[in-house]
């Protein structure tokens, strides 16, 4: 498997300047119980804690993807060729699949992004786990989607890289670039309020990863999402109703970035430790509920 290659560096193709975007992985998130047996079945527990552990393996996983990429030159591709990529995508449960180039104002400062163009990749969230929240049941579909997500973006970036193409996963749970922003120009959603990406399909309800790779990507198809964008901007309701109080009515701007700031990272973390996980912001969304 490519993680078990040398671990040979390559030059990055962008390197993060934006003092604004610090990534840091929450310590308080790997306390949290991986098996919820005095709410949930033993069964039930035990998939919750596969789940977490799975996601952490393939978050660390994808961090090493920009190893094995030395001989990867190639950046010509074909409409066949990414024809086949969505078909293997989709044969993957893959619902959302979306091309743009890689906006470096959006890395992580000081992180290594290889490759100069973004594959978005998102996948749903089911509702009739979502509407549950805030629970552990919902928050078993939370971790289930960031676990298969992050393995379908691990075994697309490997078939990339075995076709030629330099290419580098960003878990789901945490890439080296922000993926709302990309998401947005592949037109695949508008930004909500509290700064989730919305979809005409899910609303909220989905995860997004990236894989950044040089091959040369096709033009994604745009969207009508004017309407979406109406509905947001006069709804509010993941403001008025956060249980954490985390989402700030108006937003923090950053000087010299175009990067905002929605939530108080802060207030979500304790929220998600005090209301069984929270996640309450994918369910009082109304463009993603389903009856």
């Amino acid at each position: 498997m490519f993680y078990n290659m040398p671990e040979i560096e390559i030059e990055p193709t962008f390197i993060g300047k934006n003092e604004s975007l610090k990534f840091i992985v929450p310590k308080e998130l790997f306390s949290m119980s991986t098996g919820p047996a005095e709410t949930i079945d033993p069964e039930s527990a035990k998939k919750f804690s596969n789940y977490i552990r799975g996601t952490f393996k393939g978050f660390q996983a994808a961090r090493k993807t920009k190893y094995g990429n030395e001989s990867n030159t190639k950046t010509k591709t074909t409409p066949e060729f990414w024809e086949i990529f969505e078909e293997n995508a989709k044969d993957l449960d893959v619902d959302f699949i979306g091309y743009t180039a890689v906006d470096e104002r959006f890395i992580f400062h000081n992180l290594k992004v290889y490759g100069k163009n973004a594959i978005l990749l998102g996948m749903e969230m089911k509702w009739d786990k979502i509407k549950t929240a805030p629970s552990a049941i919902c928050e078993i579909e939370v971790f289930r989607v960031y676990k298969v997500l992050g393995d379908v973006t691990l075994e697309l970036t490997e078939y990339l890289k075995n076709e030629g193409y330099k290419s580098e996963a960003h878990h789901p749970f945490g890439g080296k670039l922000l993926y709302g922003p990309h998401a947005v120009a592949a037109g695949l959603g508008i930004k909500g309020q509290n700064g989730l990406i919305i979809t005409p399909e899910f609303g909220p309800r989905q995860r997004w990863s990236i894989i950044t790779t040089d091959a040369e990507i096709p033009a994604s198809t745009p969207k009508d999402l004017v309407k979406l964008r109406e509905f947001c901007e006069g709804c509010g309701a993941c403001i008025r109703e956060c249980k954490g109080q985390a989402t700030y009515e108006n937003p923090i701007e950053h000087e010299n970035s175009p990067h905002t700031t929605h939530i108080d990272r802060s207030k979500c973390i304790q929220s998600i430790l005090d209301n069984t996980y929270c996640s309450y912001c994918l369910k009082i969304c109304p463009q993603g509920k389903r009856t």
